[in-house]
């Protein structure tokens, strides 16, 4: 037992305490043993009072932005500040099965060359329909598929699944933070974070895999699609899919995107926006206003 590596679990919050105090609940009851478990929780200055839940978990390290950093930064200020041998990043609106981390941990213990491992992602509201079981990227198109979405997991997801990233939960091997650095806060504060540091893990030479004994459920709509109801992340949205494919496309993959594809996209988009009958039209107008100028901005990005 003593043996077991350390695992430092890395929550990012924001305004949503009461799904964080049963995402908190459910790691409490995790299997793996509690000395070998550290979790951190990173406000990022939602202007919310966290007493209650900072006495109700005294095991819980909170840090608190004092400035809004967003995801991919609060997700490093907590790896900063945790010293376990595995990281497992892990979004407030989840609920994690008691074997979850023990099954992931078992995995990559046993397998050198995997430095990232994510579990069987569920839909909260329907608990075996599945969300995502890994990603496969299109990079002619930029179109992501989520490995099994809407797929009733009737036992058909037996073996290890080799995924290109994960969104909202996953483990990393400390030693791939050392190899790679951190999430990259400044070209993907939010948005193709994920995807960026996987990929950047797997030009290293890291395998990725997702874990089907591993499970969480993901408390989302069923069949969202998109966030689309948000300046910031319709402008990231847009803004950072042409980034993530100018950064690690071959040339002619991205001269397709981005002379084709892209623009069938950011119609479709458009649309979506602004057929939407849940913002008034001015709302709506702003949201695909940012959205071109998301567009616009990753077409003019250059790596620094």
């Amino acid at each position: 037992m003593n043996k077991l590596p350390l695992v430092s679990v890395i929550i990012p919050t924001y305004r949503r305490k009461e799904k964080l105090r049963r995402l908190l609940d459910s790691l409490l009851e995790s299997d793996y043993p509690k000395n070998k478990m550290e979790i951190i929780v990173v406000v990022d200055a939602d202007g919310e009072d966290y007493n209650d839940l900072v006495q109700e978990f005294p095991r819980v390290k909170f840090i608190f932005n004092e400035k809004e950093k967003l995801v991919a930064e609060s997700r490093n200020i907590g790896i900063r500040h945790s010293t376990g041998d595995y990281i497992f990043v892990i979004d407030d609106d989840n609920v994690i099965d008691k074997k979850c981390i023990w099954e992931l941990v078992k995995f990559m213990e046993d397998k050198p060359t995997v430095g990232i491992a994510g579990p069987i992602m569920y839909y909260y509201r329907d608990p075996h329909r599945v969300w995502c079981a890994g990603v496969k990227r299109n990079y002619y198109t930029s179109l992501t598929k989520f490995v099994g979405k809407n797929e009733i997991d009737i036992g058909q997801f037996s073996e290890p699944i080799p995924s290109e990233d994960f969104p909202n939960a996953f483990m990393i091997k400390r030693k791939v933070i050392h190899s790679v650095g951190y999430f990259d806060s400044r070209n993907f504060p939010i948005h193709y974070e994920e995807a960026d540091f996987c990929k950047r893990a797997s030009l290293k030479g890291y395998e990725i895999y997702t874990i089907p004994s591993a499970k969480v459920w993901h408390d989302i709509p069923i069949n969202r699609k998109g966030r689309l109801d948000n300046e910031m992340r319709v402008y990231y949205a847009a803004r950072n899919r042409i980034i993530f494919h100018k950064k690690y496309s071959k040339w002619w993959q991205f001269l397709i995107f981005i002379l084709i594809f892209n623009w069938a996209i950011t119609l479709y988009y458009l649309f979506v926006i602004m057929a939407s009958s849940e913002k008034p039209i001015i709302g709506r107008v702003r949201l695909a206003v940012r959205y071109l100028q998301g567009i616009k901005e990753g077409i003019l990005w250059k790596e620094a």
